[in-house]
């Protein structure tokens, strides 16, 4: 996680999270700099780190080994002073490597940039995010405009620059969230509205996860091609779950409660390994660590019962259940059997990298 604290003379920080969720050292990635901006993180194609950083002369880059903990500013900048005042900036990499960023509906290739495009996908943007397609290596923007048209503006940008959609306007300034799936076609949009909340795939359809008045959003890439999907405020709570591989079906939803403060603006999350480090601003900063739930579900016919671990659908194998003190490991299709007198039960699952669960049942 990086972060940084100080209107002028910024400091800027890199914090590891362990694979637990827990909070792992921070370092300082430099200080005094001339701004309080974005900030955008990628992990490059042989695990080294690569830092955008809004503030001096533009849109400024820092590199760290894999483990980080020392980064080193490269001595070139771009944008000038449009990106220097970037609120916050997007960055990718295309399919063979390259960074891409973006800021203020501007966007570049390389770093730094052998070129920058002489005008903006969409003048004064204050919001510029960037995701990749992995099956096309397409490359899609999607930010808040301040066009006549108004709302949150998407385009695929490269290659070539494709249709342009603009959905309703955001709750809030930052609440939405763009992510690309892991190994899996199609790039994915949550946002919220202040009275929907939508999940739209660029160049597909848009469905709806929840109504109300919910102001931030965001979505993160999950392990197989799925993808975390979160939002909520600081009067509901914040609601996550999570798709299924083909990014369809969901897993149960999980509510939490929100932060304190005055109100919940600003949603991030990394899930790329499986569970789901989720970020809140809400006047200070929030953490979450999640697991992802499984569903479980038993079928008794006289004494023989089959119960199914499922992921949004997807079954899982390698769940342990125990019932009746037995501990048995579900197939490859998700099932396990077993025989059993008749009487009330309760199976119990549990598996890497999900939160436990249990459903009771009858045979009879």
């Amino acid at each position: 996680m990086i972060w940084n604290r100080g209107a002028t003379g910024t400091s800027i920080f890199e914090t590891r999270i362990s694979p637990a969720g827990k909070a792992a050292g921070t370092s300082t990635v430099t200080s005094g700099w001339n701004g309080n901006g974005g900030l955008a993180l990628l992990v490059m194609p042989d695990k080294t780190l690569r830092l955008f950083a809004s503030g001096t002369g533009g849109i400024n880059s820092f590199a760290a080994p894999p483990t980080g903990g020392h980064w080193t500013r490269e001595s070139a900048s771009w944008g000038g002073p449009v990106a220097e005042s970037a609120g916050l900036i997007g960055a990718s990499l295309t399919k063979d490597g390259q960074p891409v960023t973006a800021w203020r509906g501007t966007a570049a290739v390389g770093s730094p940039p052998e070129s920058i495009p002489p005008n903006g996908y969409e003048g004064g943007m204050s919001v510029s995010r960037l995701a990749t397609d992995a099956a096309t290596g397409a490359i899609v923007l999607e930010g808040e405009t301040n066009s006549g048209q108004g709302g949150d503006y998407v385009q695929r940008i490269l290659p070539s620059v494709g249709p342009r959609v603009v959905l309703p306007p955001l709750a809030k300034d930052w609440s939405g969230g763009i992510a690309g799936r892991i190994g899996a076609p199609g790039v994915y949009l949550a946002d919220a509205d202040g009275k929907t909340v939508r999940f739209y795939r660029y160049g597909g359809t848009s469905r709806t996860l929840a109504t109300g008045a919910f102001w931030s959003a965001t979505a993160c890439a999950g392990p197989e091609g799925r993808l975390w999907v979160a939002w909520g405020d600081t009067t509901d709570g914040l609601f996550v779950t999570r798709t299924s591989r083909a990014a369809g079906a969901l897993e149960p939803v999980q509510k939490l409660h929100a932060p304190a403060g005055p109100g919940l603006t600003f949603l991030q999350c990394e899930g790329s390994a499986g569970p789901v480090d989720l970020f809140a601003d809400s006047g200070g900063f929030f953490h979450v660590h999640l697991l992802a739930q499984l569903s479980l579900s038993a079928h008794a016919t006289k004494t023989k019962v089959t119960i199914s671990a499922r992921d949004a659908g997807d079954p899982v194998a390698g769940v342990t259940i125990t019932v009746a003190g037995k501990h048995l490991t579900t197939d490859a299709h998700g099932l396990v059997s077993a025989t059993l007198r008749p009487g009330s039960y309760t199976a119990g699952a549990s598996a890497p990298g999900y939160a436990a669960t249990s459903t009771p049942f009858t045979v009879r």
